[in-house]
């Protein structure tokens, strides 16, 4: 369940990178790169958020289901809310100064940085310290999927789609936690 929950909880890059390949000028490996930034930028929000959580986090243990499934359901409803935007187009990042590629990487965090307020091990731990490590991995995957298919409206539907699966995935887990 764990592995599914990275899964889901990553696809906001494949998502991300879909304008990527649009632009011709655009080059494999400056696609690559903006692919590398956003990972991390997933890794560090994830290590962020724990660091964050391993401060406050502590006094609700009491209420460690519950929470997990406030939070999952937070982070799958702001991907709902995603899908909307992907399917009328309007999630499409064009991307042409660093500082655009940092908005872009800490704005697709948010949920890995809710996600990290619960990594303490009477929440839900994933795969404990080496999580960022995985969200990385997984996102790159994601990545590469994003900038490796061709953009059309058959894409972009897909995409929302997967979105949606990704949510109820995600929502699936704060259930599985409160049970």
């Amino acid at each position: 369940m764990n592995f599914a929950f990275v899964i889901a909880l990553t696809f906001c890059i494949c998502t991300a990178s879909t304008a990527f390949n649009i632009e011709k000028r655009s080059g494999w490996w400056r696609n690559f790169l903006f692919i590398c930034a956003l990972a991390a930028g997933q890794g560090l929000m994830y290590w962020l958020g724990s660091l964050l959580g391993g401060t406050f986090m502590n006094r609700f243990e009491g209420f460690a289901k519950v929470i997990v499934f406030i939070l999952c359901f937070m982070i799958a409803f702001r991907m709902i809310l995603d899908t909307l935007k992907i399917k009328s187009g309007k999630n499409l990042f064009l991307i042409d100064k660093p500082k655009q590629l940092i908005i872009l990487s800490i704005a697709l965090g948010i949920n890995t940085l809710i996600a990290g307020l619960i990594a303490d091990a009477a929440f839900l731990p994933l795969f404990g310290k080496i999580t960022p490590l995985y969200i990385i991995g997984i996102s790159l995957i994601w990545g590469f999927i994003g900038i490796g298919t061709k953009f059309s409206q058959t894409k972009l539907l897909i995409n929302s789609l997967l979105n949606i699966a990704a949510a109820l995935a995600v929502l699936a887990t704060g259930f599985v936690a409160i049970f």
